[in-house]
Parts: structure tokens; sequence; C-alpha cells
């Protein structure tokens, strides 16, 4: 059994109508004029350069020791010096953490669901639902155990890794894609897509105290779970960017997904520079997100053991370490 969760899975794409897509783009540029002020840098996501996920071994990581460059850290190896060099070099470590499946592998996650100097252990969400091989679906329920203890989580992680940019929060969306979940028999949807909102906004919250960014893996989809704050819209605006898994062929959905002004627009950090992150089975496909100019960080990647980058970087104004 993998330590890690796949993520979410797309089954096809969506349209609407052209008074339907007016609406969705006033409703975001009245959240864009939301946006907190920065005193940061200004944040330049584009063109699309290599991203690498490193949750096993972190030797090749030390290719992305550049200023712009990203890679993912995982449960273990997250202090590894190969990551406080990319740090060190101006490039952005995000951290792994996944707090919608008991998976309690690695010293964060053992944090989170089991009994700790944070709190108590967590519980599962009722009816004990098998997500997948990772483990079962957590009760992230708004005022459960698990929503108390994340903040205690993440300071931890921030006061441990001060080489941290950040966090990958995986399979944390507005609606489940787990193989093992009958979404559509699910009992309470609602309750899922508000506790999914809740931890976004703890992920905010900290990530602003500290300087920092995160990026979820799991779909915020206009009228599909639904975005945030608007439903009808992509993207959820307290996160800096989505993650979108092996979806080769699919840029018609993915492309107007990704270029959603909803995502990042309520972070003071990228201030509406969506941090979004795509990985391809094919070299067809890492092309086909790359020219869609929707998508910060592009790679080729099959496992996630690591990848060499397939290109050169540039500095993006992201954080590189815990600011503060």
């Amino acid at each position: 059994m993998r330590a890690h969760g796949r993520g979410w899975r797309w089954p096809g794409s969506r349209s609407g109508g052209a008074a339907r897509r007016l609406v969705q783009a006033l409703a975001v540029v009245i959240a864009v004029a939301l946006v907190p002020a920065s005193e940061g840098p200004s944040i330049v996501n584009l063109p699309a350069q290599p991203g690498g996920i490193f949750y096993e071994s972190s030797a090749g990581a030390a290719a992305y020791a550049h200023p712009g460059a990203l890679v993912v850290a995982g449960r273990d190896n997250y202090q590894d010096q190969a990551f406080q060099d990319v740090s060190a070099a101006g490039g952005s470590v995000l951290i792994y953490l996944d707090a919608v499946i008991d998976n309690s592998h690695g010293r964060y996650h053992d944090m989170l669901l089991n009994a700790s100097p944070c709190g108590p252990a967590t519980a599962r969400w009722p009816g004990d639902h098998q997500a997948n091989s990772g483990g079962y679906l957590t009760d992230f329920r708004v005022g459960s155990v698990l929503q108390g203890k994340l903040r205690c989580v993440l300071e931890a992680m921030v006061a441990e890794n001060p080489h941290m940019a950040g966090w990958f929060a995986d399979d944390l969306g507005s609606r489940s894609w787990f193989a093992g979940i009958d979404w559509a028999t699910f009992p309470d949807k609602a309750a899922y897509r508000e506790g999914a909102i809740a931890l976004t906004q703890t992920l905010r919250s900290v990530a602003d105290e500290h300087g920092l960014i995160f990026v979820v893996n799991g779909t915020w989809s206009a009228d599909d779970g639904g975005g945030y704050p608007d439903v009808a819209v992509h993207g959820n605006a307290l996160a800096d960017g989505g993650f979108v898994e092996h979806h080769d062929g699919e840029i018609g959905f993915f492309g107007p997904y990704g270029c959603s002004l909803q995502w990042a627009a309520q972070s003071p950090v990228t201030r509406g520079k969506a941090v979004n992150f795509a990985v391809t089975d094919t070299a067809a496909g890492l092309a086909e997100y790359v020219d869609s100019n929707c998508y910060a960080y592009v790679n080729r990647q099959s496992d996630y053991d690591g990848v060499a980058p397939w290109g050169t970087f540039h500095p993006t104004g992201l954080p590189s370490r815990v600011a503060r």
C-alpha cells in the first residue's frame, strides 16, 4: 500500500451558456477586487516551467535548486538536504499533507490523526467510508476533532521546516472522486463541501501568517461540488492553485479549469496569480498543458519518486522559505 493518496479523477467536461459565463465572469471580478493588499513581490506564474514530486527519494530534487523551481516533498523525506538546497537556491518546497484519508504514516499525519500534543485521536466519517487502498475517509466535518487539530499541526510543520514554502494538500476538494465512495449515494454532500472549505480556510490562515502558499489536489469544479466562494465558477479562491493528475487529452476541460480567475483570488501571497500544477503521462500531454498558459508548473511523471526537469527555470516571486 502506498503512503500517499492518488488524488482525483475527472470523467468528462462541462459547458455552459453565454449568460452563465457572463455571470461567472462578473462574480470573479468582484472576488478579485476583494483580494487583500500585500507588500510582497509581484508573482510571475508564466510561462510554465518544470515541477517535480518526490514522495520517496529526494535525490533528483537537487536538479531543482534554482530560483522559481517547485518540488513536492513526501511524508518522511521533507527535511532532506536536497530540499533545503532547493530552498536556499530560491526554489519552492511544498510538503505533502492529507487530512482527508486516515493514513497516519509520517510524523505530521501521526500528529493529526492520533493522540498527540495537538489533541485527541480523530475519527472516521460516520459510516466508515473506505476511500481507497490508502485508508478511510476522516471525519473532517466542521467542528470535528480533526478540524480543531489542523492548525496546531500546520504550525508544527512551519516551526520545524524553515525551508518550506507551503503545503501540497492531497485529496482536498469540494466533492469526492474516490473509487470506494459512491458520490451519488453519499449521505451528506453539503457537510463534505463545508468541511473541505473549512480545511482550506485554516490552511490559508496559517499560510498568511508565515508568507506561504498551498496547492490542493482535489476538484473545485463549477456546479459539481462547486468552486469557492462561487459554486458556479471553477477554483478555490483560498488556494494558491490546484493540481491536475494524469489527464492527458482533457485540456478542453482542464484549460478553462486552470485559467479560472477564482483560483487564489483571496490569497494575499499570490494575489490571484494561480500556481496550478499538472503532471501528465505523455509528452503530448505535457505540451498541451504548457501551451494552455493555465499552469505554472508541468511535468511528465508516471510515478511520484521524482522526475528530471524538462527545461530551464525562471524566478516567480513565490516564497522559498518561511518568512515569519
